[in-house]
């Protein structure tokens, strides 16, 4: 499992220390097209890496508009050059730009055939069609359980009953591991079933008046009801895996993170249109150690989000959303990616709230039985 809190807020300054410079500094132009309907198709068609790319639109005097794919985020040359020979061909010139706004030049002309063209005319600084990233976020947090979110309508919950079963990398061995959470008031309960791994079953109970305990197949032990709060904690929806989401609706109020954003485009995620909100840069983005979020143009909901850090990028994927109760929205599989390699992946079961709970759960446990591990 992931540390407890590896979300917000906590995961951002776990992540703000470790973060590198980000100049982005360089850019790539890799096709024009007549049409925002083409450019946007033509996206798909560039690889796993549209999700970095945005259409752009131009005014060309004679033609009217044009819109291009762009990739944005490279900040060195070699890179972007590495980057535009993998898109260009015979029939296709990549262009590669240094610096930003109208203070930019074409470095490289990579592919294609012929005398050299002229450079196009800079984008024209005319009124988007897309929305603003202020707009995008509020639609967003509407879409999230609104201005009280998922983490206050849950502590407004007397009873919860949670069950999910989680798929981890250790070393290079795959776990996989079934967890049940209960809770009521202050009182709670984590069963931990490893389903395949070398770790063991357990289960963790805080009980009432301050008592605490472990249980595993060999024993039953007294633990430290502080420290088993938080071993509880690793798994409680707000404070666990569903934390962003559940969180949502508050942390773009407050969190840094959620400051100075900008919307770069409409980018394809599975299969549908999602606004790409990103730092703005020309608005001290360079410190901010988010990449870039993606929003569901049709529901407004994140689903996805992704961290620079010096370990590299760490990706937070979410689908299957789905309306537990009045305002209470949750996405019932998640995934966590570090550079392309999975660290950690959920799919929910059963998220109830305020379901029927028998006494006998929070007291001390017996002894496991009957498990694997």
């Amino acid at each position: 499992m992931l540390p407890v809190r590896f979300v917000f807020p906590t995961v951002m300054l776990l992540l703000l220390w470790t973060l590198p410079a980000m100049a982005g500094s360089y850019f790539l132009e890799i096709s024009e097209h007549p049409s925002k309907e083409e450019a946007e198709a033509a996206v798909l068609t560039h690889g796993p890496d549209g999700e970095r790319m945005r259409v752009a639109r131009r005014y060309v005097r004679g033609s009217g508009w044009r819109y291009v794919v762009r990739m944005d985020g490279f900040t060195e040359r070699a890179a972007a050059v590495g980057a535009a020979q993998s898109y260009a061909g015979p029939e296709r010139t990549v262009l590669v730009y240094e610096g930003v706004g109208y203070k930019r030049t074409v470095i490289e002309r990579v592919g294609g055939g012929g005398p050299p063209q002229a450079a196009p005319p800079p984008e024209e600084p005319e009124a988007s069609d897309l929305p603003s990233a202020a707009q995008v976020l509020r639609a967003a947090a509407r879409a999230h359980g609104g201005r009280s979110g998922g983490n206050k309508l849950l502590a407004k919950a007397e009873r919860l009953k949670m069950s999910f079963l989680s798929r981890t990398i250790v070393g290079e061995k795959e776990w996989k591991i079934l967890h049940n959470v209960y809770r009521s008031g202050e009182r709670a309960r984590v069963e931990v079933d490893m389903i395949k791994g070398d770790g063991i079953s357990n289960t963790v109970v805080v009980g009432a008046e301050g008592k605490a305990w472990v249980a595993t197949k060999d024993l039953v032990r007294e633990r430290d009801a502080t420290q088993a709060a938080q071993m509880v904690a690793r798994f409680a929806p707000e404070t666990g895996l569903l934390s962003i989401p559940l969180g949502f609706a508050n942390d773009i109020k407050t969190a840094a993170e959620w400051q100075g954003l900008t919307v770069s485009g409409q980018v394809s995620h599975r299969g549908e249109t999602h606004y790409r909100v990103v730092p703005d840069r020309r608005r001290g983005g360079d410190l901010n150690p988010m990449d870039s979020a993606l929003f569901d143009v049709e529901t407004g909901r994140l689903v996805q989000v992704t961290w620079s850090t010096r370990g590299g990028r760490v990706t937070f994927s979410y689908a299957d959303y789905r309306t537990v109760s009045e305002d209470l929205v949750v996405p019932f599989t998640v995934r966590v990616d570090r550079n392309g390699g999975l660290v950690e992946a959920i799919e929910v079961s059963e998220f109830t709230v305020d379901p029927p709970l028998a006494d006998t759960l929070f007291i001390e446990p017996s002894k496991i039985r009957g498990r694997k591990h």
